[in-house]
């Protein structure tokens, strides 16, 4: 598996450009303002075609450059049935930003234990609610990896005080499905650098108690 991450937007959001090998399969994973055509002209460095984008989550930071993403890829685009309808709500003025998005619509929904495949990868579709309805973490049990949003960052956890949130149904979702994937998988946040299941267990103040 080869992984590129941007970080771009007001607020550094992470977005991943994921292959499965140089001439395979390429999907997006959240897609930050003006990352578009960066991941694209990647994706041909490496000769491997974006077939999917895939919206974690339906915050506005985080599908900023959807529609350009779609438009110049025609990738089909899945998001989880839940977060759909906040794609076309302008959550960023409620941030005091004048920021203009072009809506974009779902092609699919993601669903709770059903795999997606691009390529040879396998993601497992984990329903992690809390931070904001239909989060979604995309599991790769052979790559040991999965892309998680904002559920969980390094020493952190995603904030539960926006319209949708529940604290205890995203530490639920953590310590249920997350932390038994395995302390060596690598968590790819949508905010932050990199870190491990085994890191966040044993250092997260959120997940200690």
């Amino acid at each position: 598996m080869i992984i590129e991450t941007f970080e771009a937007g007001p607020v550094a959001t992470n977005g991943y450009l994921v292959a499965d090998k140089r001439g395979g399969k390429a999907l997006v994973i959240d897609s930050p303002q003006s990352t578009a055509a960066l991941m694209v002209a990647q994706a041909s460095e490496w000769n491997t075609p974006i077939t999917n984008l895939i919206n974690t989550h339906a915050h506005w930071d985080h599908f900023m450059d959807n529609a350009e993403l779609l438009r110049l890829t025609g990738a089909k685009f899945g998001v989880h049935r839940e977060s759909a309808p906040l794609l076309d709500i302008p959550q960023a003025q409620y941030f005091g930003l004048d920021l203009e998005i072009e809506p974009s619509k779902p092609d699919f929904f993601l669903e709770e234990g059903k795999v997606f495949t691009v390529g040879e990868l396998r993601f497992e579709i984990l329903h992690c609610p809390g931070h904001c309805p239909g989060s979604v973490v995309l599991f790769e049990r052979k790559e040991r990896a999965a892309f998680v949003g904002d559920v969980l960052f390094a020493g952190s956890i995603g904030r539960t005080d926006l319209p949708g949130g529940d604290h205890q149904l995203l530490i639920n979702g953590i310590r249920g499905k997350l932390l038994p994937l395995g302390d060596d998988v690598r968590v790819f946040s949508g905010h932050g650098p990199v870190t491990t299941i085994g890191e966040e267990r044993r250092t997260n103040p959120f997940l200690r108690s």
